[in-house]
């Protein structure tokens, strides 16, 4: 097939995936804002899920802080802070114990030294640092495509395409990897929240476990999602660039 035809198919694909994270993100906003209504039997809020998980696993050197915003819950193992959005913080939901529960996962990971969370925290300043200085190249280059367009001849126009390409294809490979590691984790850091909020009793019904199962399911659908929008741009850029390479031999 040839590689024209190629270029289309990512082309629509990708507009495709931007069109479903869009929809991904808005069920889970959807999903995140119906149970955050519905109150959790056990009557305890996510601070007291968070603390209370924590302390049943033997992790004392982490805190549970309140955000200043909401979309801001995390857990950060350098400042061993769990920081949850003030709706889930104060709330006695069965949202906010759920994101508190999944928190906390990322907690008992660290804790337990596992080694998918570390290789992701070894990748995550690597990473950072090939995408900020890919973006920059990508600006210029894209800056001089522009003057090679006005002023430029073909072989100018090819050449500052290929500038654009190569670090587009490692800022959206690196990218992807740091996306494929991070995805199992997170899956792993709901299961852990889940089995927690069962086994202490925070969620006893069969309402319950499924509502718990629906948010955080809804919430990682958004990580699979963004991933596979990453991969299709990185494999559009790569085809280009090899086609590129291809016509120059």
């Amino acid at each position: 097939m040839e590689f024209y035809v190629w270029y289309w198919i990512l082309f629509i694909l990708i507009i495709f995936l931007v069109i479903m994270q869009v929809v991904v993100a808005n069920k889970f906003k959807k999903t995140l804002v119906h149970y955050s209504s519905i109150g959790n039997k056990a009557n305890i809020t996510g601070s007291q899920v968070a603390r209370d998980i924590l302390a049943k696993n033997g992790i004392s050197n982490v805190i549970v802080i309140k955000g200043n915003k909401e979309g801001i819950d995390h857990y950060d193992p350098r400042k061993n802070h769990i920081m949850l959005s003030p709706s889930i913080y104060d709330s006695s939901s069965i949202a906010a114990a759920a994101v508190a529960s999944h928190e906390v996962g990322h907690a008992i990971q660290w804790g337990k030294k596992e080694l998918g969370i570390r290789f992701r925290d070894t990748l995550a300043q690597p990473v950072g640092i090939i995408s900020h200085i890919g973006s920059v190249m990508m600006n210029v280059g894209f800056t001089l495509l522009i003057f090679g367009l006005i002023f430029g001849s073909n072989s100018t126009f090819g050449t500052f395409v290929f500038w654009i390409l190569v670090p587009g294809v490692v800022v959206y490979g690196a990218t992807a990897l740091f996306q494929l590691v991070t995805l199992p984790i997170e899956y792993n850091a709901s299961y852990k929240g889940k089995k927690q909020l069962q086994a202490m009793g925070f969620v006893t019904t069969q309402e319950e476990k499924d509502a718990t199962k629906k948010v955080l399911n809804a919430a990682a659908l958004t990580y699979v999602m963004a991933l596979l929008a990453t991969l299709a741009v990185f494999a559009l850029y790569l085809l280009k660039l090899l086609a590129i390479l291809g016509s120059r031999r």
